[in-house]
């Protein structure tokens, strides 16, 4: 039932504001992610905790000098950190309570009762070495609860990940996924464009967890707030 949503969607890539790709896939960085498995965890009676995980690989600024020595102020940084990067995540969740209560006495097909959420993480800056970061999000119990997902294991339908770098986007192998077996590019790509699409209904549901606890961050780096925008 799922793949009748895909049908009926244009194939065309989304893309936000004039952020372009930067560099061939996992070139920069890449998710700490293996088939689909985005840690969903119940953190308290409030909160479910998402965690977004992710390494860098390769310095762009590094990149663009191309072994040359910077030249000007704005060429000059300190490589043992990088600036300016995002994480932005949309998830995607299956009213359960709807799809049990009318998929008896209605035609409404699986996608009809998708659910679509985001939130962003703007860092400031972050060491640059190859551990593991977390990027970490922060989802209501609640919510959950009264949609009827709300279990010992929280699956997704899918999800969609950015990564970016001074409004670049790095290209990742793994940064859409959707649940379904038989998923190809063009479907992934169109759980992506309504995925974008779709988020806005529910802004303010999925939030990053530096706003409600600024422990979250530990371990990352210093994050940029709305008023310094």
């Amino acid at each position: 039932m799922k793949i009748i949503l895909f049908s009926l969607l244009s194939f065309a890539f989304f893309s936000i504001g004039s952020l372009f790709v930067l560099g061939e896939e996992d070139k920069f960085a890449k998710l700490d992610i293996t088939n689909g498995n985005l840690s969903i965890k119940k953190q308290s009676d409030q909160w479910l905790r998402i965690t977004v995980p992710f390494k860098l690989v390769s310095h762009p600024r590094i990149e663009a000098l191309e072994g040359r020595r910077p030249l000007t102020l704005s060429q000059a940084f300190n490589p043992k950190f990088i600036d300016d990067i995002k994480v932005k995540l949309w998830i995607c969740f299956a009213n359960k309570f709807k799809q049990n209560l009318l998929r008896s006495t209605s035609n409404l097909k699986d996608s009809d009762f998708y659910q679509y959420y985001d939130a962003e993480i703007e860092y400031l800056t972050l060491d640059f070495d190859r551990s593991t970061k977390n990027a970490i999000f922060l989802f209501p119990t609640t919510i959950a609860e009264r949609d009827g997902f709300l279990g010992a294991n929280v699956k997704p339908v899918g999800y969609v990940v950015e990564i970016s770098h001074a409004d670049s986007n790095f290209k990742l192998s793994n940064a859409v996924y959707f649940n379904y077996r038989g998923a190809t590019e063009e479907i992934l790509e169109s759980f992506k464009s309504q995925a974008l699409s779709e988020s806005p209904e529910n802004k303010g549901v999925l939030v990053p967890a530096h706003k409600i606890d600024a422990s979250y961050l530990v371990g990352m780096g210093p994050v940029k707030t709305a008023d310094e925008r």
